[in-house]
């Protein structure tokens, strides 16, 4: 259990400023997603009404139930505020945004830190932060905030808080779901987020374009030395009908091969660019793997990008899975 306290620099912040610009990831999901709704619900019942929730990428089709999701602007305001909070990332390039506009900068996050961070210029520069690699999921350190400011959690709070720890602990199935995230869960139920309709909207709401192209990509299915991968091209996506955004959870299905330790997602974005998903059940740290790659994520859960044609692509990753794998 993450026994993480919030400090008295991050409250302050809060307390004693008044515009606040709220920025997740690119290609947004319900953590990101949901906590920042959260943090600017939490703050609005403080009173502070200068709130903007930004995202570079629109709103999932499946996330649109979340309360205030209406609200989450893809365009940068152009003036400064006081505070900037990025949530759900501790990179600033990650939030697809350039030259954010405020005199505070803090992070929300619980992602591991870059590689010599405490070196870098940014991570000096921030007023104050809440970073927890061992917290479930962003939403859980959110739900530390609010309540540590003294704000009662009402139902669309809970409801956008509850869909970032569901998804994060991938329905509570995951070995991040903790006690700690058990309990919040629970209390968020208390304060009146549905786990059904939550459920329902999240994971059995999918487009039918999104079922056809899973099929096209389940086609692809390999599995060898204890990895399985499936990969998705463009031109599936051009059959399908479909965006990146309908595969998006594609890496669950390769994990549930029985006997596999390490599951890979091929997605193509470009001509020779492809986005890949890394699982792992936990015997191989699949951050570390994606960090060859210059990305990053979770020990359970990563992603990167690597160039070139697929087979190079794939040749040089499950080679580094493999190796990985070996060292395990």
């Amino acid at each position: 259990m993450t026994t993480t306290k919030v400090s008295s620099e991050l409250l302050n912040l809060i307390r004693r400023n008044s515009s606040f610009l709220i920025v997740g990831h690119i290609n947004p999901e319900a953590d990101s997603l949901g906590s920042s709704l959260a943090l600017a619900l939490g703050l609005r019942k403080m009173g502070k009404r200068d709130i903007c929730v930004l995202s570079r990428d629109p709103v999932p089709e499946n996330l649109r139930f979340l309360p205030s999701s209406k609200k989450v602007k893809l365009k940068p305001p152009r003036r400064e505020f006081d505070v900037l909070f990025i949530v759900d990332c501790n990179d600033p390039e990650r939030t697809g945004f350039k030259g954010l506009r405020a005199a505070k900068t803090a992070v929300i996050d619980h992602h591991v830190l870059p590689a010599g961070a405490g070196k870098s210029g940014f991570y000096r520069s921030l007023s104050a932060s809440l970073i927890d690699p061992d917290a479930a999921a962003t939403g859980v350190l959110v739900y530390k905030v609010l309540t540590a400011l003294g704000i009662p959690i009402d139902k669309n709070m809970a409801e956008n808080l509850y869909a970032a720890i569901l998804v994060d602990t991938g329905g509570f199935r995951y070995s991040n779901s903790s006690p700690e995230s058990l309990k919040i869960a629970s209390s968020l139920v208390e304060a009146g987020a549905k786990p059904w309709d939550i459920t329902k909207d999240v994971y059995e709401s999918i487009p039918f374009r999104s079922m056809k192209l899973l099929g096209l990509s389940l086609s692809t299915l390999e599995k060898k030395d204890g990895v399985a991968w499936i990969t998705t091209t463009r031109a599936m996506f051009r059959k399908a009908g479909a965006t990146a955004e309908d595969s998006e959870d594609f890496v669950d299905y390769p994990r549930k091969v029985k006997g596999i330790d390490v599951a890979v997602f091929f997605r193509q974005d470009g001509m020779k660019s492809f986005k890949i998903s890394l699982r792992s059940k936990g015997r191989v740290n699949v951050q570390k793997i994606a960090k060859r790659f210059n990305g990053g994520g979770h020990v359970a859960a990563a992603g990167c990008t690597v160039n070139g044609t697929l087979k190079e692509v794939q040749e040089k990753v499950l080679k580094a899975v493999r190796a990985a794998l070996k060292g395990s």
